[in-house]
């Protein structure tokens, strides 16, 4: 490894593009990108937590690389399209399954579950351990976007920034309490998020409980057009308060966002979803989404 950490974070979007364009998938999770850029100078953490990242270069280029999350529990590898089948993705992979063998830890994540990640996840003995569906619909398809209505003592309204950034975490964390990535976004992940270009307050939709003195944060629904004008659209985050669930709040604010999305004028909406939620599946199977791909995570 010639490259600097620095150097090899400063081409990271590159390769994850370079990738993309071949797989037509993207290789990286949008945490992934964000946890390398503000890595360690080197590499590592001092203290030995954080995200670590391991690496193949040559002739000052990125060309393949294992990057974790925070907690060094998973890890995603890519190797540039130009530079497969000579190894690279193979000892990069020693190296992850070497650290699940000391730690019992670290689990790894293929995007797209392409015929070549599985192929090389099996041949060191990792098996499926976890699966998240991406499921799609037509802006145009059939049954068509609902038109958004809130139950009785419920009102909407756009998100904030800076007003509204503690409530919404709140609600956030309490919502995925039990979720291993999203209910442990912190404020510096959300402003990092509101940092990106894609950001839009007005596609961050809130919904309150008016029927007190003051108005309290139940539900929320993130939509993503990412890059902005893009004909694809994203059901990014929606969250309901425990406080506040069956009340119908998950619908309202799901349609919400649906209509928000249609009105930009994306074609297509996406979303992300456990594959093993089937009463999810079913209901958004029901507002007229399909599976498109998955997102698999392999382990020993």
């Amino acid at each position: 490894m010639t490259l600097t950490a620095e150097q090899v974070r400063a081409q990271l979007p590159d390769l994850a593009r370079a990738a993309q364009e071949v797989d037509g998938v993207a290789p990286l999770s949008e945490q992934t990108l964000l946890n390398a850029r503000h890595g360690a100078p080197d590499g590592e953490s001092p203290d030995g937590e954080g995200p670590a990242m391991v690496w193949h270069d040559v002739d000052g280029e990125l060309i393949a690389i294992a990057v974790s999350d925070a907690s060094r529990a998973s890890y995603e590898l890519v190797v540039r399209p130009d530079h497969r089948r000579n190894g690279y993705g193979a000892s990069l992979l020693d190296l992850v399954v070497n650290q699940v063998s000391e730690e019992g830890a670290a689990r790894v994540w293929a995007h797209g579950d392409l015929p070549t990640a599985r192929s090389l996840a099996t041949s060191h003995g990792l098996h499926v351990v976890r699966e998240l569906w991406k499921m799609a619909r037509p802006v145009d398809g059939e049954p068509g976007i609902e038109e958004p209505s809130l139950p009785t003592g419920f009102a909407s309204r756009r998100f904030e920034p800076g007003a509204d950034d503690e409530a919404w975490l709140g609600v956030n964390a309490r919502a995925f309490a039990h979720h291993p990535e999203q209910g442990r976004m912190t404020l510096a992940d959300l402003r990092e998020r509101m940092d990106q270009d894609w950001f839009d307050p007005t596609g961050l939709l809130l919904i309150e409980d008016v029927t007190g003195e003051r108005p309290v944060l139940a539900a929320s629904h993130w939509t993503k057009i990412e890059p902005p004008g893009a004909a694809e659209g994203e059901v990014y985050v929606v969250a309901v308060d425990p406080a506040y669930q069956g009340r119908g709040l998950g619908r309202a604010v799901t349609t919400l966002g649906l209509a928000h999305l249609a009105a930009a004028g994306v074609r297509t909406i996406d979303l992300y979803v456990e594959g093993d939620n089937a009463p999810a599946i079913a209901t958004y199977r029901g507002w007229g989404f399909d599976k498109a791909s998955a997102d698999v995570m392999y382990a020993l």
